[in-house]
C-alpha cells in the first residue's frame, strides 16, 4: 500500500497522465495501474522498473527508498498475522505506525492505546464488546502491548499527544485502575523525554474536545512518502490520504497542540494531581 502511494505521487506530482494514459503507454490495462496504486496487488521487478522509466525516476535516494517498500512487501509484518483478530484497517495502521518516524494523536475520549496500561486497555474492551471470548480478549491486548514497542526501537517513534482533560475525568474500570495509568503516562515521559510528548486540552479551550473526535496523523521518514490520517470510529476506522484531507487535520492538530493546549510541564502537573486525586480515593 506504501509503495502504490509513492508511485501513485510519482503519477500525478509529476504531471504524467490519467491511469489509463500511463497504463496504455506501458500496454496494461488500467485496472492493473489502479490496483498497484492502491496496494490491492504488488508489482515485479520488470513492471516495476518499466514505471520508473516512463516517470523518469532519476533519484538515486528514491530508486532505492521504492526498491526498500518493494522488499517489505514481500515480506510479512507481525501485523499481517493478526487479521483474524482485529479488522484489515486497523492491522494496516499498525503497519504503518511501526514503520512511521512521528505520530500525532489527537484524543477527547479516552487515553491513546499506545499509552494505555494493560488494566485500563482490558476495561475500555470490555465496555466495547462484553462477550468478547477470553481467547481472543488475550490475543487483543497482547496486540496494544506490542504495539507500544514503537518506543523501544533504535529509531523511536516520535508520539505527540493531545489529550482532552475529560478524559482523565472519566473512570475506566476503577479508580485504581486510573491511578496507574495516569502514573504510567507520566512514567513514559521521563523514560522516553524525546519519544513521548503529552498536553492536556483543557476544558476550557476555545477548540473543546466535543469539536473533534479522535485522530491519528502518521509522518514517514522520507519526504517521497506522504503523511496520512487514521480516523477512530464506534464501528468502524477508515484512512485519510487526500493531500487536502491531511492538511486539514495537520491544521487541526497543530492548532490544538500550539494554541489551545496546555505547555508540557503544566500538562504533566495536572496529569499529577488527577493521579493524586484517584490515590486518595
Amino acid at each position: 500500500m506504501r509503495l502504490g502511494k509513492v508511485l501513485r505521487g510519482l503519477r500525478v506530482e509529476g504531471d504524467h497522465g490519467s491511469q489509463d494514459v500511463v497504463a496504455g503507454s506501458l500496454g496494461w490495462s488500467e485496472s492493473k495501474l489502479s490496483r498497484i496504486e492502491s496496494g490491492r496487488i504488488g508489482i515485479s521487478e520488470t513492471d516495476l522498473a518499466s514505471l520508473l522509466a516512463r516517470y523518469d525516476v532519476r533519484d538515486r535516494s528514491l530508486r532505492a527508498y521504492i526498491a526498500h517498500l518493494k522488499r517489505l512487501g514481500n515480506g510479512r509484518g507481525w501485523e499481517s498475522k493478526i487479521r483474524n483478530v482485529v479488522p484489515s484497517v486497523y492491522a494496516d495502521f499498525i503497519g504503518y505506525e511501526g514503520d512511521a518516524a512521528e505520530a500525532y494523536n489527537a484524543q477527547p475520549v479516552l487515553v491513546p492505546g499506545l499509552l494505555q496500561t494493560q488494566d485500563y486497555a482490558a476495561a475500555v474492551l470490555d465496555q466495547h464488546v462484553p462477550d468478547m471470548k477470553s481467547d481472543e480478549r488475550a490475543e487483543r491486548l497482547g496486540i496494544r502491548e506490542r504495539r507500544q514497542e514503537v518506543f523501544r526501537r533504535p529509531d523511536p517513534l516520535v508520539f505527540w499527544g493531545v489529550i482532552s482533560e475529560s478524559v482523565f475525568r472519566h473512570v475506566i474500570g476503577t479508580p485504581d485502575f486510573m491511578a496507574e495509568q495516569l502514573e504510567h503516562m507520566l512514567n513514559l515521559c521521563e523514560e522516553f523525554p524525546h519519544a513521548v510528548n503529552i498536553q492536556v486540552l483543557p476544558e476550557a479551550a476555545a477548540s473543546h474536545a466535543a469539536l473533534f473526535g479522535p485522530f491519528v496523523i502518521l509522518s514517514f521518514p522520507e519526504r517521497w512518502e506522504p503523511d496520512i490520517v487514521y480516523l477512530e470510529g464506534l464501528t468502524a476506522n477508515r484512512f485519510l490520504e487526500e493531500s487536502a484531507e491531511v492538511q486539514e487535520y495537520s491544521r487541526l492538530f497543530k492548532r490544538l497542540m500550539m494554541t489551545d493546549s496546555l505547555r508540557g510541564p503544566e500538562s504533566i502537573e495536572l496529569i499529577g494531581k488527577y493521579r493524586d486525586n484517584y490515590r486518595k480515593g
